[in-house]
């Protein structure tokens, strides 16, 4: 009898021991997921930080783009740089058109051929839509 309690220590020692190693890596692999899980958080707060400076430097560029091209820059750039002056009441000049004239084109005269080949031509188009 002392062999068979002798065996059955045997096997509780080795179930303690396979129980511990399972227990062990069961506390590993929770606390892997538990790092992985930090790293992503800490990623996905960098990429926002990177998402609101780039809204801010955004903000700024369309601010600075608004300032250059104001109606006063645009008129300070001509002047000084084109060398452009603005445009003085003497210089303008008004003229009258005339809206109701319609200018009419005589049709040459066109031999048979061509007669047929216009038509035949416009009928493809209508064939066409």
């Amino acid at each position: 009898m002392a062999v068979i309690e002798q065996d059955e220590k045997k096997i509780s020692v080795v179930k303690i021991i396979l129980g511990t190693l399972f227990c062990f890596a069961l506390l590993s692999a929770v606390i892997f997921s538990n790092v992985q899980q930090l790293q992503v958080a800490s990623e996905i707060a960098k990429k926002q930080q990177e998402y609101v400076d780039l809204q801010s430097e955004n903000v700024r560029m369309k601010s600075d783009l608004a300032g250059r091209t104001s109606n006063k820059n645009v008129q300070e750039y001509a002047e000084n740089v084109l060398g452009m002056n603005p445009l003085k009441s003497s210089q303008v000049e008004y003229m009258q058109i005339q809206k109701d004239d319609v200018v009419e084109i005589a049709e040459e005269d066109q031999n048979l051929f061509v007669k047929i080949r216009v038509w035949f031509e416009n009928f493809v188009a209508y064939l066409q839509g």
